[in-house]
């Protein structure tokens, strides 16, 4: 299911993960932020195939492919900055 979000509140690409975690979203860039990373979110689905394809669409038709379609994902328990978690060496 798509969500249009009405209220553009401004956020990150970080806190983007968080807050959608799992799901399709729209960002559209904040256009005085040069590296693209502050921006709001205009629509959002679940994380499945058919909502990405419906997303991919409005992309394309409303913003003529200037939109970022995202996958927002927080990185789970193996994952620590980025890098894998091996453990430590004793």
């Amino acid at each position: 299911m798509i969500t249009e979000v009405k209220e553009r509140k401004l956020t990150n690409s970080r806190d983007l993960n968080f807050e959608y975690d799992g799901r399709w979203v729209i960002f559209e860039s904040e256009p005085s932020s040069a590296s693209g990373s502050e921006g709001w979110v205009a629509y959002y689905g679940d994380g499945t195939p058919e909502d990405r394809d419906a997303l991919m669409q409005i992309v394309i038709h409303k913003y003529d492919g200037d939109a970022l379609l995202t996958f927002a994902y927080v990185p789970k328990e193996d994952v620590v900055y980025g890098m894998y978690d091996v453990g430590v060496a004793t």
